[in-house]
């Protein structure tokens, strides 16, 4: 799901340029007034979350194959406990299950995902006072605070409802989403979702996950670095979210929950859609999770951003080859063609078999991120090589195919030892976050 709407160059304080530099992109990505690929404004509309391959998925593959599945999980789990296969053994899946943790404590409207305020007032707060200032001060303020809740990049966007599901499944049951003109959220048990009318704008964040882990996929470590990812990001957003609050706004905390994520982040400029159907950001390419904060907080907003993927990955196609399932679109060009009803038509994309990538999760044991790992745009932060050659790419797309040539030629999609893993060095969550950023 994608698209439509507004960046991250990001604004600082008025006036001040120094201060919107500092949470801009690199000097080669470009803003642009809509998102690259194109949205059938007749088609693209909400989506129903039951329809996600997590929600329906032995509905399209029949129970058959799901309890095959289960079988095949269940004999090789076993099999490589036996012959203690290296990135799949009890310490690696206890490391796996271990990063889940934080995860595991939230859900729609549930734990730091809550849509109302969870913590103490205080005394100042009680008073119902609000933060008054200028929509330019308040992004300032709302990205610093993401970045120090651990956010490694952030967009502001008005709010294109149609990135909002239609429906979900909260508590049990199969509820709407609605907007209304309260003031604040609510639910009602079996029924809805309330959404007020006036939360506008939504909050794009990525977090950033350990490349280092990535790169072992299949693995359980594979497997720990974008658990640990999806569980920095629940305490991101039930912080951010707070702070929110603290000014007296309303904010509603989501993950993967309530809408899509990826066309959120399109049109907040974290990045372009790529050949895995997921955000490719300038600056760690896909290694990321995403989550967003739906908010009334009057902020200024960015723009879509235009910085190479999307003709990249026209020649690249080392995600789709790599991936273990077949799963990923080998397409020249990006289409309206949706391979299923996991797909929300109505935009263009290289749409992905949803239900090939899921059946290979369990047959893998441990999920699967190949397609992450593989990708030429997923190199550790700031290293200067690897700016310099997504700059060319940025402005010198005749460069691509030669690029994806040199990325296979040095190894740099091959998976890393799972074993070697246990002996780095590695920094706090097992990724650098200080490399190329200023100082105040």
């Amino acid at each position: 799901m994608i698209l439509t709407g507004g960046l991250a160059s990001c604004s600082g304080f008025a006036g001040s340029n120094k201060a919107q530099s500092r949470f801009a992109h690199p000097w080669w990505v470009e803003e642009v007034e809509k998102p690259l690929l194109a949205v059938d404004n007749g088609v693209y509309k909400r989506f129903e979350s039951k329809n996600n391959v997590f929600g329906s998925f032995a509905k399209y593959v029949g129970p058959t194959k799901v309890m095959n599945l289960r079988r095949i999980r269940k004999e090789r789990t076993e099999e490589y406990f036996a012959e203690n296969r290296p990135g799949f053994r009890i310490e690696d899946r206890a490391l796996a299950a271990a990063s889940w943790t934080v995860s595991r404590t939230g859900g729609l409207n549930r734990g730091l995902r809550s849509w109302n305020r969870k913590s103490m007032r205080t005394p100042e707060q009680q008073m119902e006072r609000k933060y008054k200032d200028s929509p330019q001060k308040a992004a300032h303020l709302v990205k610093q605070a993401a970045r120090y809740f651990g956010a490694a990049t952030v967009g502001i966007a008005l709010l294109d409802r149609r990135h909002i599901n239609a429906r979900e499944f909260y508590r049990g049951h199969e509820v709407d989403i609605v907007f209304e003109h309260v003031e604040k959220p609510y639910a009602v048990e079996g029924e809805k979702l309330v959404i007020p009318e006036k939360c506008k704008y939504a909050i794009s964040l990525s977090i950033q996950m350990s490349l280092d882990c990535i790169k072992t996929s299949p693995s359980a470590i594979g497997g720990a670095g974008a658990a640990l990812g999806y569980s920095r990001a629940e305490f991101l957003v039930g912080s951010l979210a707070e702070f929110i609050r603290g000014l007296g706004y309303t904010a509603i905390p989501s993950v993967n929950d309530l809408g899509s994520s990826v066309a959120i982040a399109v049109d907040a400029g974290l990045g372009e859609l790529g050949r895995t159907n997921r955000l490719i950001t300038p600056e760690y390419g896909p290694n990321v999770r995403l989550a967003k904060v739906l908010t009334n907080l009057p902020m200024s907003t960015d723009k879509p951003i235009k910085f190479g993927p999307l003709e990249f990955c026209k020649v690249c196609k080392r995600c789709a080859e790599a991936c273990p399932s077949k799963a990923l679109s080998f397409k020249d060009e990006p289409d309206f063609e949706v391979r299923g009803p996991w797909n929300n038509p109505g935009h263009q994309a290289w749409f992905e078999d949803a239900t090939k990538c899921l059946a290979y999760w369990s047959e893998s044991t441990v999920g699967c991120s190949v397609c992450l790992a593989v990708c030429p745009w997923a190199k550790k932060d700031k290293t200067m090589v690897h700016s310099m050659v997504k700059a060319a790419s940025a402005k010198m797309p005749f460069l691509d195919g030669v690029f994806t040539s040199l990325d296979k030629t040095f190894g740099y999609g091959e998976q890393k030892d799972s074993e070697k893993w246990w002996h780095l060095d590695l920094p706090e969550y097992g990724i650098e976050t200080s490399q190329g950023r200023k100082k105040i």
